[in-house]
């Protein structure tokens, strides 16, 4: 059986964060990962293509420029098609606080970045495998 290949969006403003979870993504999982640097560049994004797959996850950060990741994560909750879309929060916080609100807007998960790359590694591993084993065709 052919394995689907999945459609990941991760949404940070910090460049070093994103080559990073690049590198640690695709060792562990057949993916397109698409890279926005900002919430208003995802919903933007989103909205000038509404005929393309929507992607499986969208891992977010919390704090960025323009849009920040809850009125990013709060903006895709409540759009008709775009709830349906899983997204972890993936951020340098550990706030409760920050978890609490993130749930409350509808995250799937909250993950704190790990300080280092083996760690970051197999957290989006496991994350992948995650939403792989959710949305591989039975």
């Amino acid at each position: 059986m052919l394995e689907m290949e999945q459609i990941i969006y991760l949404v940070d403003d910090d460049d070093d964060d994103c080559f990073l979870a690049q590198r640690a993504i695709n060792p562990h999982i057949n993916c397109v990962l698409k890279i926005f640097h900002n919430g208003q560049e995802l919903i933007n994004y989103l909205t000038a293509h509404p005929a393309l797959p929507l992607p499986t996850l969208i891992l977010l950060d919390l704090n960025m420029p323009l849009l920040n990741g809850f009125e990013t994560l709060g903006f895709l909750k409540s759009h008709p098609v775009w709830t349906q879309i899983p997204v972890v929060v993936l951020t340098t916080s550990s706030d409760v606080a920050d978890r609490e609100k993130s749930f409350d807007l509808g995250a799937e998960a909250f993950l704190t970045k790990p300080t280092n790359y083996q760690t970051l590694s197999q957290v989006l591993a496991s994350v992948s495998s995650c939403w792989r084993k959710m949305f591989s065709p039975s």
